[in-house]
């Protein structure tokens, strides 16, 4: 902030004397030397060494006491950034920008009231700012003539312009034929040089029609008023800021100070003419305004409650579209990791599928010859093993980014969940409760049934972990017609409850991400869920999961229902006709695997033909005199994938039986309608021979 008036020794008597016999006209003075000048109404100027304050000569030594007296004040001053403080005489201070309070103020005000009302707004800010700065003068007296013992009141009105001058608000120049008495007759002229309102407006190079110097008049007015205990109102009558040279103040009581105003005017007519936009504070304006106000308070009101219930609706509509939104964003990003990894765990997957293949089978065959009792077969077993959990672990990154082989048929939910019903009671244990709510309509999907087993599997061994101390896990399904989005018509939901530990938000925003588990070291992959979140979003379904701390988790799983009956399972292997001395094309890239799965096959009495890629195949099919029974083909290769290639062997060959092997087909068989018949590597030599059985059994197209 910046303030203002200060103190001196006067004493009514001496300084009535002073004015009387001085006889002096003072004017303002830019530098401290200049002498003998003139101005209008006014006679010579004296020089004075006093810093804050500029005076008639006589009064030097007053307002020079009133320096020492203001400036031991200002002295005991302590900045404390570090607590956001600034303290002069143990009392608590601010700083204001001065544009803030004048120049800014002004067009914010203008603002708010709008065009074609700049008048109305003029007023009001003229007037509520000089209320302001006015109490605050008198508030500022109060308390500095208190912190330093001043009672006469012209020691208290002495220090008021050096204290001004400290605070930053302006410099002070007091004319000569002021008469500052405690009385009806008070009268005081002063200029402000240097004022805070002006310099401001002049260097916002906005033109005013108006003094501007407003928070200047009511804050002299309001320390002189409290100095003498009278009542007093300041006008400034020139001012900078509307191109004048100097910012000219009078200061009377409020029923002389219309009289001053005239009689200083009558001196010079030029003064006269500049004076012409000069005005007198009204203390009454602000409240004149508040009455209005009140007037068009219940109307506003109206408007108000009016747009507040609309701007309610609006905002809980925009609220719902962000949730929305982030619920959309949410599973796009989701989408976009699960694809990223997919890629990766996808081109390692039908590597090391092939490799595993190799390994499993060789094992086979080895324990085949190997005696029982051999000291080999231990490790020939234990390599098979390690062999058979690397092929779990591919199958789980597959399934997380969507990229495993399914076999889907229509099933009925209700009667895979029985059927599993005892597995998850031992995957548990006991101290859980296992409770089965099947819907009577007996829902029917179109998925792989070990997929949707493995589903469960994992959401149950994660409802096991969250009940350390036991509970209940429930599972229900349900048939509804679905509201969600990515979904259309009928759809079955399976429900997973367990009323464990639960989640907070942290654990459950991340709940489903790939190698994430809550687990200690070396007991959780974090795969898991990740799992099942891919093995849902593959079977063309949504999972949606829900906890709180201390109150369980849920997961939803919504997938498409079907109206189509249920598949027949599959022909028992006794009835399977024995094989024969049938014709096979193996295509498989990996040399490893062609070589094992073409060994297997003639020994069990098949004829083999091999080729290493689908361009190597198309010959050999076309020299092939004899009939060819089957196509046993790699999904994945060079040049044209397994589907394309049995495209062009079908038509060279109707009804050519087709049996796809792979670990990872890339979705190459995904679009395809009908039914193909697929067998997932690495798979064992038995079922191998189990699956081309079964395709040859089955009647030519």
């Amino acid at each position: 902030m910046r303030h203002t008036l200060g103190v001196g020794l006067w004493t009514p008597h001496s300084l009535r004397g002073l004015v009387v016999r001085d006889g002096l006209r003072y004017s303002p003075l830019v530098s401290k030397t200049t002498r003998g000048r003139a101005r209008p109404g006014g006679g010579a100027m004296t020089d004075t060494p006093l810093k804050t304050v500029r005076v008639p000569e006589g009064m030097t030594p007053l307002f020079r006491r009133a320096e020492e007296v203001v400036s031991s004040y200002f002295g005991q001053r302590e900045d404390r950034p570090e607590m956001g403080s600034i303290e002069i005489f143990g009392q608590r201070y601010i700083l204001v920008r001065a544009a803030s309070l004048s120049v800014e103020f002004f067009g914010m005000v203008a603002e708010i009231y709008g065009p074609g009302r700049e008048a109305e707004a003029e007023e009001f800010s003229r007037n509520i700012l000089y209320d302001l700065a006015h109490a605050i003068g008198k508030s500022d007296a109060k308390n500095f003539h208190a912190k330093m013992g001043l009672e006469d009141p012209i020691a208290r009105l002495s220090a008021g312009p050096i204290h001004f001058a400290h605070t930053g608000w302006a410099f002070v120049e007091i004319f000569s034929e002021s008469n500052p008495t405690p009385g009806p007759d008070y009268y005081l002229v002063y200029d402000h040089p240097y004022s805070f309102e002006s310099d401001a407006w002049v260097q916002s190079g906005k033109p005013r029609q108006h003094p501007s110097c407003i928070m200047n008049s009511g804050y002299s007015s309001g320390w002189c008023e409290e100095s003498f205990g009278l009542k007093l109102v300041a006008s400034e009558i020139l001012c900078r800021a509307k191109g004048d040279d100097c910012c000219r103040f009078i200061m009377a009581p409020p029923d002389r100070i219309e009289a001053r105003v005239r009689a200083y005017k009558a001196t010079s007519p030029e003064l006269a003419r500049r004076m012409e936009a000069h005005s007198i504070p009204d203390f009454f304006s602000r409240k004149r305004l508040d009455e209005e106000l009140r007037e068009s308070r219940s109307q506003l009101e109206e408007r108000v409650d009016l747009r507040t219930r609309e701007l309610v609706l609006a905002g809980e509509r925009l609220k719902a579209e962000v949730a929305e939104r982030r619920r959309m964003e949410e599973r796009l990003r989701q989408a976009d990791k699960m694809e990223a990894i997919g890629r990766l765990s996808g081109g390692i997957a039908h590597d090391f599928n092939n490799l595993l293949t190799v390994i499993q089978g060789y094992t086979s065959l080895a324990l085949r010859v190997v005696e029982p009792d051999s000291a080999a077969r231990p490790f020939i077993e234990e390599v098979l093993r390690a062999s058979e959990s690397a092929a779990s672990l591919t199958s789980q990154l597959l399934a997380f980014s969507r990229q495993q082989v399914l076999s889907p048929k229509v099933l009925d939910l209700n009667a895979v969940v029985r059927s599993l019903a005892q597995l998850l009671r031992r995957v548990i244990g006991e101290h859980i409760v296992l409770d089965l709510v099947l819907a009577p309509e007996k829902p029917r999907i179109h998925a792989d049934a070990g997929q949707i087993e493995q589903v469960l599997v994992n959401l149950a061994v994660n409802a096991r972990d969250a009940m350390p101390r036991g509970g209940t896990l429930r599972i229900e399904t349900r048939l509804t017609r679905g509201d969600h989005a990515s979904l259309r018509g009928d759809e079955v939901q399976i429900l997973v409850q367990d009323d464990g530990e639960g989640m907070d938000e942290a654990t459950l925003s991340r709940v489903f991400e790939p190698f994430f588990t809550t687990k200690e070291r070396g007991k959780g992959t974090g795969l898991g869920l990740a799992t099942v979140y891919g093995i849902v979003s593959q079977s063309r379904g949504e999972i949606h999961a829900t906890s709180r701390p201390g109150e369980g988790s849920s997961f939803e799983i919504v997938l498409p229902a079907t109206h189509e009956p249920v598949a027949p399972g599959e022909v028992a292997r006794e009835r399977l006709p024995a094989p024969t001395a049938r014709t096979i094309l193996l295509v498989e890239d990996e040399d490893g695997v062609r070589k094992l799965f073409a060994e297997v096959l003639r020994k069990a009495g098949y004829r083999v033909h091999t080729a290493g890629d689908p361009l190597e195949a198309i010959a050999l099919s076309s020299k092939l005199a004899e009939p060819l029974e089957l196509l046993l083909t790699d999904v994945v290769m060079p040049h044209m994938s397994g589907r394309q290639l049995a495209k062009v062997l079908e038509a060279a060959r109707p009804g050519l039986r087709v049996l796809y092997m792979s670990g990872y087909t890339d979705h190459i068989l995904e679009s395809e309608t009908g039914d193909w018949e697929l067998i997932q590597k690495p798979c064992s030599l038995d079922a191998l021979l189990l699956k081309v059985r079964i395709v040859l059994s089955t009647e030519r197209k």
